[in-house]
């Protein structure tokens, strides 16, 4: 009661801000800073800059810089001698609060060679022994002011200079402060029922006592501190023991390669950030650093490389944790399956090549990443790692996933260790933080906030990890953070910490996983659902180029098969792959980026469009001489038969196999008989029979294999809804629930014209309007097909709009699947409860299907990934209005294509190959030489299992044969026969790193195998 009686707790609180300011026992003044702001980040002191040109002088307390600028500061510093020895000397750059982030941030050169870093929470700068000298030192600054606030940044906001210093520590009162700091935490955040309550509060109480704090301070004060702290040190021991429960504290910078700044500021604040971690190194022996992303590490080489060596040596040493498995920390729901092996393949090949075989924790860390699909933890053993972490999940607006320790288990039933972190920020809704302060308050936290405390065996403990740092280009971990931690390693009524590695606690949580419990679904995270939508030009140029990339793979491959004078250009394909990767990160291909970001990914997403339409090319010039000068190729695993364009004409293909490549002259061009009508309100052929309305509504889809009407009675199809979309928060992010309070049709046709009308293809032009934009399409129905296809130009001109396509459809069925990555997901297509409601808005990749028992209907896309399936209707998202950060989002044309597919009884590989057909089209090669009248038809490679998909065809990476990658799509197990166009010596299974595990069966060009249900199957084929 005396401590309430007599407000202990914020006396010491007050005494704590006093004294902070009194560890610097010596001050001296930094001459004022020569200010000039830079064209693009980065930028160096140039000796012979003229620092009396264009320079302004910045005195201390006065404004000096707006939002989004690049600077330079410069000036000089120097320490008096008769400071006392020994003891640390440091910089003081309080150089301003930009109210975001760490901003301003800012590389610091001393004598012109880098050193440190500085920003709005490390301020300090521990200068070393060499510099105190009193003679005078040249000091530089170059960095960025910040984005100025929020997500859209004030322009007004100016930075306001400090007084920057140099200064003498007192190194007794700072560790006065940091005990003194943590026991008043660890108090402030106990029940007044726990014994070291009163006991921390008392000997705190006592310990400020003894201090000196008359005015003026002087030396009194600073004898004081020992005793002091000996007392309290004293009083924590009588206050009892932690808890029995351990924490590992992991120093970590979570950066995001692109979002509210471009890669080019990414790159510098991986120095500011890296160069900082290093120097908290020299100070604290016992700190560890894991960080994540090889794209930055890949900066770093060709930015700093003198400091690439030094975090080669700390990580030799054991300090600097390599981690991640992928490139960059890659969005999981709209990168294709392809894609997130190359992510692994990529990332783990550059911390073997650089950092040596053992050097990476095999942990996939995905902190922040907007939901994973259910096939991860496949790819994660795949790509030869062991756990998962993230703590994203902890978002979600509904329901909370019931434990943080878990086995996640996979599509195919593979399980992973996987671990949530629990560390809550005080002032965030969200369950969790990956940016811990490691304040004591968030190390208590850690533990309270677990959900499987009853998961610990007898007589054991549950481990947990806390990520500590200022993220994002702030600098990550603090000198106070990393006191804090060595201060609670065995502090009275909370958890024991210890600094460690990612990977000392993952090895101390399997130990005691027996009684875990299992998650067996994907993790979908009920927050950010607009992902899936925002920036459609991006998401449209990733699903072209990922599938521009497997064509140009497979052409090289069958080129390098048939022509020993061609080179497979490696070199070429790994910078495409490279720069694929890069615009996957989790904040460019999900849409929540600001403009600039998109500018440039769009360069780069031309790039490899021209890397591999150039590969194709020398690719198929190399064929041509060996299969005749004109070609078609099938680069799909499917058998195919569709109209193709030659010459401007349209003419058959005849029946192509899987991965085949084939003389022109070879192909029957006559149609195969059959009826095909177009009229203005009509669309039929031997499968459909589509009707329109004047509206340009269709009005009937008429299954004539089936005998039965596709739409429910009274309904239109392919209906454009645009509904209001302003979410509570994160406009790019944020679909919300009440997004369907209202909505707006589209206008009636202002045009309907034929523009096909056999004998192969029908094709209606519809001009329309919804709001103020216009649109067309050319709805096709080929002669030989059931697939209805929508070809779609928008001139899109709405803001806080979100535009869905609508199919109702005359099907039962209480769930609906969903295409993820290489399988699919089942989803529920009522509202039952909070889990069923909360998936509202859902992300698939290639198609989604509604089914009953004996019929159902598939919806394909070419570059659309958000959905949603309720009741018998399917919608379609195809673009949103947002404004921030971006207030210019998806203003202007856009192109993209969809297809309803009806078909008897469920969705099947009939459904994978229309949707493999819409993405990936037939190839046609027009060469200049003559054609070879004895050429012939020559496919690569095929499955005879119709449930497997053969996705990838390439070279190895090692160029030791062929890479054939195919998948289960079916939930089926049994057994396989690939048959190749080649001469097979030996086949092995090998996992998506492409390392051999087991030699395969091989006879007369057959390969043999087995398969489980949605399994990957990564094969290396040696030819003869």
């Amino acid at each position: 009661m005396r401590h309430q009686i007599r407000f202990t707790l914020k006396k010491i609180s007050r005494r704590l801000t006093e004294i902070e300011g009194l560890v610097y026992q010596y001050r001296k003044p930094i001459p004022r800073f020569l200010y000039r702001e830079l064209d693009k980040p980065g930028l160096a002191l140039d000796e012979n800059t003229d620092l009396a040109a264009d320079w302004k002088e910045i005195p201390s307390e006065s404004y000096w810089a707006f939002p989004r600028t690049n600077f330079i500061l410069v000036t000089n510093f120097s320490i008096p001698t008769d400071w006392k020895k020994g003891r640390l000397t440091a910089l003081y750059l309080p150089i301003g609060i930009a109210g975001d982030f760490s901003h301003p941030e800012a590389l610091v050169f001393i004598n012109g060679k880098q050193y440190a870093s500085c920003d709005r929470h490390h301020q300090e700068v521990i200068l070393p022994a060499e510099f105190c000298d009193g003679q005078e030192h040249s000091l530089t600054l170059t960095g960025w002011t910040g984005i100025g606030g929020s997500t859209m940044g004030d322009m007004k906001n100016r930075l306001k200079m400090g007084s920057c210093e140099v200064v003498q520590i007192h190194p007794e009162t700072r560790a006065f402060l940091t005990t003194s700091r943590v026991a008043a935490g660890i108090a402030k955040h106990l029940e007044p029922r726990d014994p070291a309550y009163h006991q921390l509060l008392t000997a705190l109480d006592e310990a400020f006592k003894m201090i000196d704090l008359r005015l003026p301070i002087g030396e009194s004060f600073y004898k004081s501190i020992t005793k002091a702290h000996q007392c309290l040190l004293e009083g924590i021991n009588k206050a009892g023991p932690a808890l029995n429960v351990d924490i590992t504290a992991v120093g970590h910078a979570h950066i995001d390669v692109a979002w509210l700044w471009t890669l080019a500021q990414t790159r510098q604040k991986s120095r500011r950030s890296f160069t900082n971690v290093l120097r908290l190194m020299e100070h604290y022996p016992s700190f560890s650093f894991t960080q994540s992303q090889p794209q930055l590490y890949d900066y770093l080489i060709e930015d700093d490389p003198e400091m690439f060596q030094e975090i080669k040596a700390r990580v030799e040493e054991g300090r600097w944790e390599p981690i991640g498995g992928m490139w960059v920390e890659a969005d999981c729901n709209i990168s294709s399956g392809e894609s997130l092996v190359r992510q692994f393949l990529l990332g783990r090949e550059f911390f073997r090549d650089h950092f040596g075989p053992e050097a990476e924790s095999p942990v996939l860390w995905l902190p922040d990443v907007f939901g994973y699909a259910w096939n991860l933890p496949q790819l994660i053993k795949e790509a030869g790692l062991e756990y998962f972490f993230t703590i994203k999940i902890g978002w979600s607006q509904y329901n909370r996933l019931p434990f943080d320790s878990f086995w996640w288990q996979g599509l195919d039933g593979t399980k992973v260790l996987t671990h949530f972190s629990t560390t809550k920020n005080p002032e965030s809704a969200h369950a969790s933080t990956y940016n811990a302060d490691a304040s004591p308050g968030q190390i208590l936290g850690t533990w309270l906030n677990f959900q499987n405390k009853d998961d610990i065996p007898p007589g054991k403990t549950l481990p947990l990890l806390m990520s500590y740092g200022w993220g994002d280009g702030g600098g990550g971990p603090t000198r106070e953070m990393v006191e804090n931690i060595l201060e609670m390693e065995n502090f009275p009524s909370a958890p024991r910490v210890k600094p460690g590695k990612v990977i000392d606690f993952y090895h101390q949580l399997e130990a005691v996983s027996e009684r875990l419990p299992v998650w067996n679904g994907e993790l979908y995270l009920e927050f950010h659902r607009g992902t899936y939508t925002t920036q459609a030009r991006n998401k449209r140029a990733n699903r072209k180029m990922e599938f521009a990339l497997h064509d140009a793979e497979f052409l090289a491959a069958a080129a390098s098969l048939h022509n020993p004078g061609y080179q497979y250009p490696y070199d070429l394909l790994e910078k495409a792959w490279k720069l694929v990767c890069l615009n996957q990160f989790h904040d460019i291909l999900p849409g929540s980026s600001i403009a600039p970001v998109y500018a440039e990914s769009l360069i780069q997403y031309q790039e490899v469009e021209q890397i591999t339409a150039e590969i194709s090319k020398d690719a198929l010039g190399s064929l041509s001489s060996r299969f005749g000068s004109d070609l078609v190729v099938n680069p799909t695993s499917f058998e195919r038969d569709e109209p193709i364009m030659v010459d401007g004409e349209l003419r058959g293909s005849g029946e192509l196999l899987p991965y085949s490549i084939t003389p022109l002259m070879e192909i029957n061009h006559d149609p195969a008989p059959g009826k095909l009508i177009c009229k203005k309100d009509l669309l039929e052929n031997d499968y459909l029979r589509v009707e329109f309305n004047n509206a340009g509504d269709i009005t009937s889809i008429f299954d004539k294999i089936a005998l039965r009407e596709v739409l429910p009675e009274g309904t239109t199809s392919n209906q454009w809804i645009a509904f209001e979309d302003r979410p509570l928060n994160w406009d790019a992010w944020d679909i919300d629930i009440f997004y369907d309070d209202k909505n707006w049709l589209a206008e009636p046709a202002s045009s309907i014209k034929i523009l096909e009308k056999g004998p192969l293809r029908g094709t209606l032009e519809i001009k329309r309007q919804i709001l103020s934009s216009t649109y067309t399409q050319w709805i096709s129905l080929d002669h030989n097909s059931a697939r209805l296809d929508f070809d779609t130009e928008i001139d899109w001109q709405e803001r806080k709009i979100l535009l869905k396509a609508a199919f109702p459809v005359n099907v039962l069925s209480p769930t609906a699947t969903y295409e993820i990555q290489w399988g699919n997901v089942e989803r529920p297509t009522h509202q039952n409860t909070s889990w069923d409601w909360a998936r509202f808005e859902t992300a698939a990749q290639k198609w989604v299907d509604l089914s009953e028992g004996g019929y159902g209907v598939s919806l394909i896309n070419d570059c659309k990934y958000g959905h949603d399936i309720h009741g018998n209707t399917i919608r379609l998202t195809l673009l949103r209005g947002t404004t921030a950060p971006d207030p210019e989002a998806d203003l202007g044309k856009h192109t993209f294509k969809y297809s309803i597919f009806p078909h008897q009884c469920s969705w099947d590989e009939n459904t994978v190959q229309q949707a493999y057909e819409v993405n990936d089209p037939l190839i046609i090669w027009k060469g200049k030489s003559a054609a070879d009248a004895s050429a012939k038809s020559f496919s690569l490679v095929s499955v005879d299992q119709p449930n497997l998909v053969i996705e990838t065809v390439k070279k190895a990476q090692d160029g030791n044969g062929l890479i054939i990658r195919l998948y289960e799509s079916q939930r089926s197990r049994g057994s396989y026969t690939i048959r190749t166009g080649f001469q097979v010596k030996k086949a092995f299974r090998t996992n998506i790193l492409e390392e051999d595990q087991n030699s395969l069966n091989v006879e007369d060009n057959k390969i043999t195998g087995s398969y489980k249900p949605y399994q990957i199957i990564t094969l290396r084929v040696i030819p003869e």
